[in-house]
């Protein structure tokens, strides 16, 4: 009897002891985040586990805020330069906050001379918001231009969707800026194509086409190798990817749908489908990103941003999926 209670006492032990950082996560990761910041209209979100803090951008306000674990938001970087900032990427590793600059027409700072026809990518200081560079991206082709989504490879060097034109940029590790991707599957100038992308170790990106719902495996070593890849439905109004390791993708859906889902591939992304879904609590998810174990994301609320009949709103929500 001793024996076995004395067994029974370090299996317990070792239970609990095994479980509590399980649980304290748990525990620090609320199942929703709500945040207010006066209109902001956020469309990405991206956690920083050396800030401790999510960094928000703003279509409206075209500057940039953390939101911490609590729900308080406090600016981070203003920049002249900046019209309306769409996507955001922070690099713990580099110290480095990558954010995308466009004008869709509905910022404070949208001007003829930039709507519709800017792109400019911007690299800061993640921790004194401190701005490193700044890539004229439309410069390098004609016509409409809207930068949106960004991913990085373990090279150093970013990718940026051009949603006005069916182009993905490159800026390189050592700063020199191309056009990395062009295809007839992207699109063209018409339309809010190229969205989300995420870069996989693999050697591709995945990169979804707003509008059309459909899925591309663009090859980095040739990326005139674009694949389309076989889903189990169609994702129309996918918007940010999060992709938590080589088969499992988050995607943030909009334009009406106003889900998130997972995708898993076992094929090398020739093919995926949908496996877990969840109706976002408010309108327009448009981002995801990771907090420890946790995907958190993003309900922007940018309908009513565009919407003239709209109420304008300043309350928004980071939600757990």
């Amino acid at each position: 009897m001793i024996i076995r209670s004395t067994l029974a006492i370090v299996a317990v032990s070792a239970i609990l002891s095994y479980s509590a950082p399980v649980f304290a996560e748990t525990l620090a990761h609320p199942p929703e985040i709500a945040f207010s910041a006066g209109q902001l209209y956020p469309e990405t979100a991206s956690w920083s586990e050396k800030e401790k803090a999510f960094f928000v951008s703003s279509v409206r306000h075209g500057t940039v805020g953390k939101v911490t674990l609590d729900g308080k938001y406090t600016p981070f970087i203003t920049d002249d330069n900046l019209v309306s900032t769409v996507g955001l990427l922070a690099d713990d590793a580099h110290n480095t906050l990558w954010v995308t600059n466009s004008d869709p027409g509905a910022g404070d700072r949208t001007n003829a001379a930039t709507q519709g026809k800017l792109a400019g990518a911007a690299a800061y200081d993640e921790t004194t918001g401190v701005r490193r560079a700044y890539y004229d991206l439309s410069s390098l082709s004609p016509g409409a231009h809207f930068a949106n989504d960004i991913s990085i490879d373990d090279d150093g060097n970013v990718y940026v969707t051009d949603s006005f034109s069916p182009t993905v940029f490159r800026i390189g590790a050592d700063g020199k800026t191309s056009i990395f991707a062009q295809n007839a599957l992207f699109g063209d100038s018409s339309g809010f194509n190229l969205n989300g992308i995420a870069w996989h170790n693999g050697g591709f990106l995945l990169v979804g086409r707003y509008n059309t719902g459909e899925l591309f495996r663009v090859n980095v070593a040739d990326p005139t190798k674009v694949d389309r890849v076989e889903l189990s439905e169609v994702l129309k109004g996918a918007d940010g990817f999060h992709l938590i390791d080589s088969q499992h993708l988050i995607v943030a859906q909009n334009l009406g749908v106003d889900r998130i889902v997972e995708l898993v591939s076992t094929d090398g992304w020739k093919s995926a489908k949908v496996v877990r879904q969840l109706k976002s609590v408010l309108s327009m998810p448009s981002s995801a990103t990771q907090v420890g174990q946790d995907i958190y994301v993003l309900d922007s609320r940018i309908d009513t941003l565009f919407d003239p009949k709209a109420v304008k709103v300043g309350d928004f929500l980071l939600q757990k999926f």
